[in-house]
């Protein structure tokens, strides 16, 4: 019976080291991740970040420093203020400790006035965490209570919402190709008569054939085209005239090279650059001179510029050429001395019968000047 009670007593003793080593294996798997603080064996900061919406982070979620975890959510509390709208970024105040150690220093350090804290997943389906994005040195050392500016990300109710619409538009879209496949099969539109219309393929049937015969046709050697196509003379001409033309290029080039003949000389030949300059300032100068002059005309100056502008004498001309007109009227009917002599047959008759007469008098005259030219002297 004594040897009872001693097994017994070991098998308790055995019982109570199993269940100590478990409350130590346990005590150290939280002191690890970080749920178990303790006093006075790391300094640990507070510091607090404004979000929108926390999206179901909870109290004592993962703070992480670059993905690294440096602390935890301490508390999440609502804004005693309300919110002026429903966008603001300051509806939840997020309380958190930093007493994680990155490199053997104390993780605050990375932690400046330019970090950004974001709220994301720690997986497609895990729990939510802070990870603040290291500072930079034109930011200043984050001190214990100050608050780290926010990044608003998409969260998951976000995402699925997109996701619902997109759905719908992929929906719409379906609905719109359903309807274009029908209206296809239904032979409506240019592309539904393409594709059902026999009167179509029969027409491109046939394009297709007169395509084959042109081809064996221009093949054969029949007609203007095969005989461009498969005549060896005039490819042969075409290439002696390219040849040719070749030749004549590099002639061109070489009176250019060497300043000979009649193109070099014009490229080359600065007497006749100079002429040429010479002949334009010339064109120029009477360009403007002929300018000048045609304003002087608009503005009335000189005889032309009278001629043109001045109504005075544009008035004295159109009297003078109205009496003209009256006076070949007055000729034309004959009347008056210039008209009798170009109307009256008459006076024209005496007139030239006068002539004849006259005529002969001076014939007379030379033949016989005694005649006419006698002198008689009388003395009292």
């Amino acid at each position: 019976m004594p040897q009872s009670k001693q097994t017994g007593f070991a098998d308790l003793r055995v019982g109570l080291l199993v269940l100590l080593a478990l409350a130590i294996l346990i005590f150290v798997i939280f002191a690890v991740s970080g749920d178990i603080k303790f006093p006075g064996l790391g300094k640990t900061t507070i510091v607090k970040t404004d979000m929108a919406n926390v999206d179901g982070l909870r109290k004592g979620a993962e703070v992480r420093l670059m993905g690294k975890k440096v602390g935890s959510v301490k508390e999440i509390n609502f804004n005693s203020q309300i919110p002026p709208n429903a966008n603001a970024q300051n509806n939840i105040e997020i309380v958190m400790e930093i007493d994680g150690r990155l490199d053997g220093r104390p993780a605050i350090e990375r932690i400046r006035s330019d970090s950004q804290a974001v709220l994301k997943s720690a997986g497609v389906l895990g729990d939510n965490v802070i990870d603040i994005t290291p500072g930079t040195l034109g930011g200043q050392q984050i001190r214990a209570g100050d608050r780290i500016n926010s990044v608003a990300q998409k969260s998951v109710g976000d995402i699925i919402n997109a996701a619902q619409t997109a759905v719908g538009n992929l929906n719409t879209i379906s609905e719109d190709i359903k309807a274009m496949t029908g209206s296809l099969r239904a032979g409506k539109g240019t592309m539904g008569r393409f594709l059902n219309d026999e009167a179509f393929y029969v027409d491109l049937d046939k394009t297709v054939r007169q395509a084959e015969n042109l081809m064996v046709a221009i093949k054969d050697g029949n007609g203007t085209i095969s005989r461009l196509i498969n005549d060896p003379q005039l490819y042969d001409q075409v290439s002696d005239t390219v040849l040719q033309l070749r030749r004549i290029g590099d002639q061109v080039n070489d009176q250019i090279a060497n300043n000979k003949g009649t193109i070099g000389k014009l490229l080359k030949d600065d007497a006749l650059y100079n002429k040429a300059n010479s002949l334009i300032a010339r064109l120029d100068q009477t360009s403007t001179r002929l300018d000048n002059a045609i304003a002087k005309v608009e503005r009335g100056e000189g005889n032309l510029g009278k001629l043109l502008n001045d109504e005075k004498l544009y008035a004295d001309t159109r009297a003078t050429v109205e009496k003209l007109r009256v006076i070949a009227d007055r000729l034309e009917r004959g009347e008056g001395t210039a008209g009798l002599l170009l109307k009256d047959d008459k006076l024209y008759n005496n007139v030239n019968t006068l002539s004849v007469e006259l005529t002969k008098l001076l014939y007379d005259f030379r033949q016989n000047p005694k005649k006419y030219l006698s002198v008689k002297v009388t003395i009292f």
